[in-house]
């Protein structure tokens, strides 16, 4: 009889996990665009664009999805688009040998994202969690994701309380943003992507009040954020041209939907190889693909630099900073594993000291670059001064005869620089110089191996500081991490 009642019980429990995972929504916030029409980049348009790509292509359909960007409804020109090609080519190369090709096809329009709701400003963001946010109930979840510029934080003893740029130069704070959370049923999971400059001091959302001294809130809430708190994020431009968008969520996305900005499949980062793609596996693939600037952050990493600690003469049980890289490799999860392995070959490490080695290469160098090689500029001043002995009216560009050269006589012109026994080595010298990592992403990349290695370190110590609440609380982040994107 008591086996019967505790099978009946499984199954009435069974029966309610299902019924609420069945009737868990999606509500989705998008908050984009800039603080002005000048600060109003076409990539931002872009991303949310994409991002609507992603969410039509899920196969949960979400609930409902709001956007605020930029100006809103308003018809006015908003948004600043650099398109090149709308140039006649003439007038480009005019501009690359005798003047300047910054600012060369740009231009304001209308955005173009469809279905906006309102503009990009606090009172419309604290309008919406006011109306949507006593809809969310017991299991419903909520997606933020933030494609903005950002701010850092203006408050010293509180460097993480950064924030949004918001449209007409406003802003919201991260301490404010997570008052908003706090109203919320604290049932409701949250999960956050945002990708705007000093991003990182948004992962304290994960507490009361975004203040750590309140301790952790007990809603679920994570977070996957394009750099740390106190850095800018690569990413926003006014070009038209996506091939060049290389900033932190034009990979997230991707790893998410499985298709990259253009509809291309990628080969899926499943890296633990349960056969789906987790939302830790999007932000590792992010990592190990974005060549930028980004040092990019995640909830349960934020946690453990404030909760765990490393080893030293005082706390010989634990393990150092700079353990040997078996050690790392022996505490790490699949997923770290991965990111170990491959950033340690792309990075050309290997042997036990390779941390202390990427360490060595993390740190900034005063040292002038060599062996870059030939820059195209020296190319370009060879043409140029070939096409000046042909036509001495260049060196003003105002000339009648320079104006026929783009108007009347562009063709001559084009033929003259295009044939020229140079122009081909230019053109490949240029490529080279904009493909050549600088030195602050070259620096970035063992940065992130060594916060990965950190991580793994810190976690394996958080649990050897016999603190089982702590523990559960990372263990609880960590999980929602390893979750699919708009899952249940």
């Amino acid at each position: 009889m008591i086996r019967t009642r505790s099978a009946c019980l499984l199954v009435i429990v069974a029966l309610l996990l299902s019924q609420r995972v069945a009737d868990a929504r999606h509500f989705v916030l998008t908050i984009g665009g800039g603080y002005s029409p000048e600060g109003n980049q076409a990539s931002l348009e872009k991303n949310v664009q994409f991002f609507q790509r992603v969410l039509a292509g899920q196969p949960k359909r979400v609930h409902r999805h709001d956007i605020l960007f930029a100006d809103g409804l308003d018809p006015g020109k908003d948004l600043l688009v650099h398109d090149p090609e709308l140039v006649p080519l003439a007038n480009r190369l005019m501009a690359e040998f005798f003047g300047s090709t910054r600012d060369l096809g740009l231009e304001y329009r209308d955005h173009r994202v469809a279905g906006v709701r309102n503009a990009s400003t606090p009172a419309n963001v604290r309008a919406w969690f006011a109306e949507h946010g006593p809809q969310m109930r017991d299991g419903d979840k909520l997606v933020v994701y933030v494609t903005a510029h950002g701010h850092r934080s203006r408050d010293r003893g509180r460097p993480y309380n950064t924030s949004i740029a918001m449209w007409d130069d406003s802003s919201l704070r991260m301490a404010e943003f997570a008052g908003l959370l706090d109203d919320l049923d604290l049932r409701v999971d949250v999960v956050l992507v945002m990708v705007q400059c000093y991003t990182g001091g948004f992962s304290h959302l994960i507490y009361r009040g975004g203040d750590p001294e309140r301790g952790l809130s007990p809603q679920r809430r994570v977070g996957f954020y394009a750099t740390v708190h106190d850095r800018p994020a690569a990413g926003c431009t006014p070009s038209v041209d996506e091939g060049n968008y290389v900033e932190y969520s034009t990979y997230f996305w991707a790893a998410v939907s499985g298709r990259d900005r253009f509809g291309e499949p990628i080969e899926e980062p499943d890296y633990d190889r349960d056969g789906r793609v987790s939302m830790e596996e999007a932000h590792a693939y992010t990592i190990l693909t974005a060549n930028t600037i980004d040092l990019p952050v995640k909830t349960s990493g934020e946690y453990l630099g404030r909760e765990s600690a490393f080893g030293d003469d005082d706390n010989d049980n634990l393990l150092r900073e700079d353990e040997p890289y078996s050690v790392v490799l022996e505490h790490a999860s699949p997923v770290e594993r991965v990111l170990l392995a491959k950033l340690s070959e792309k990075l050309e490490l290997d042997g036990e000291d390779r941390l202390e080695d990427a360490r060595r290469s993390a740190r900034p160098s005063r040292r002038r670059r060599r062996g870059r090689g030939p820059r195209p500029a020296v190319t370009k001043n060879r043409i140029a001064a070939d096409l000046l002995e042909r036509w001495p009216e260049l060196a003003n560009t105002m000339n009648p005869v320079s104006i026929e050269l783009v108007t009347t006589r562009q063709q001559e012109f084009i033929d003259a620089v295009q044939n020229h026994p140079l122009y081909e080595r230019y053109q490949r010298e240029s490529e080279e110089d904009r493909a050549r990592p600088d030195q602050q992403q070259t620096r970035v990349q063992f940065e992130r191996l060594l916060r990965v290695a950190d991580n793994v370190i810190l976690a394996e110590n958080l649990r050897r500081l016999n603190q089982p609440e702590k523990v559960r609380e990372h263990e609880r982040l960590v999980a929602a991490e390893r979750e699919v994107f708009l899952s249940p």
